[in-house]
């Protein structure tokens, strides 16, 4: 989640909204003798990393199990208490995680955890590039005529329906791990992620196979002060856990007032 930097101070209509997230989520409060406010929201703050971490295989198949569990379940279920959008995201999501999240994988497949203090928000699992001449038909010459290689393919991506640009966050650090000129392979697992991927700037290059290059996209993709891959218009601090006793940057999690929800990359 990355707050909008230039709404960083807190409102209450803010702090209430974050709230009431957390709650959904089953996030506790950082210490429940502290005073009234921390005891119903956790504290957070803004830091210039997103808070995602490299994990095992082990790890990352059982974090996957929870993005079908009762919780995601519940949410896909009540549309009423969340939105019609947030619902069928869930049950999106749902349906990915249980279908592809332990399934085999190869020697070189990575796996990243994007965590909000003890809870993993969103799951990232990749493969190593290959040649584009694996792809069928010709359609990957045309389209990227000076390159023949693939740098990462994002095999699998999960975020939590309750996390806004989770997706986007995973996407753009993948992009950062990939250096200086990354070719994403991503294959979409049903329409509505293909919809998503293409506003990202992923183009299809046959029927299964998506691919991004952020520098034919610079109305998307920018880098920013410190040389790495950055959505265009996306402020450059995260939401993170804030250490107990951290009270510098702590901000709301209000997203930024151009980003809509809807278009989160997932």
């Amino acid at each position: 989640m990355r707050p909008s930097a230039s709404r960083a101070e807190k409102t209450d209509a803010d702090s209430q909204r974050l709230a009431d997230m957390f709650a959904k989520m089953h996030f506790a409060a950082p210490d429940s003798n502290a005073g009234s406010s921390s005891a119903v929201t956790p504290l957070y703050s803004l830091v210039p990393r997103p808070p995602i971490v490299k994990i095992d295989k082990p790890l990352f198949r059982r974090e996957a199990k929870r993005f079908y569990d009762d919780e995601i379940k519940h949410i896909a279920t009540n549309p009423q208490e969340y939105s019609d959008f947030i619902s069928e995201k869930a049950k999106r999501i749902a349906q990915v995680a249980e279908k592809y999240g332990t399934t085999n994988d190869s020697e070189r497949a990575r796996y990243f955890s994007y965590q909000l203090g003890k809870q993993s928000v969103g799951l990232l699992r990749t493969e190593g590039g290959f040649s584009m001449t694996k792809f069928e038909g010709e359609k990957w010459r045309e389209l990227f005529p000076e390159r023949t290689e693939i740098t990462s393919v994002v095999d699998l991506q999960l975020a939590h329906p309750l996390v806004e640009n989770a997706g986007d966050i995973l996407l753009e650090y993948q992009l950062r791990l990939d250096g200086e000129r990354p070719l994403l392979n991503w294959r979409a697992a049903n329409q509505e992620s293909k919809a998503r991927a293409a506003k990202m700037g992923f183009v299809a290059v046959d029927e299964n196979n998506m691919l991004l290059d952020p520098t034919q996209y610079p109305d998307i993709w920018i880098k920013n002060t410190a040389g790495e891959w950055q959505g265009k218009n996306k402020p450059p601090l995260y939401l993170s856990k804030a250490a107990r006793g951290e009270s510098s940057n702590i901000g709301s999690a209000a997203s930024p007032t151009t980003y809509s929800y809807e278009d989160d990359f997932m």
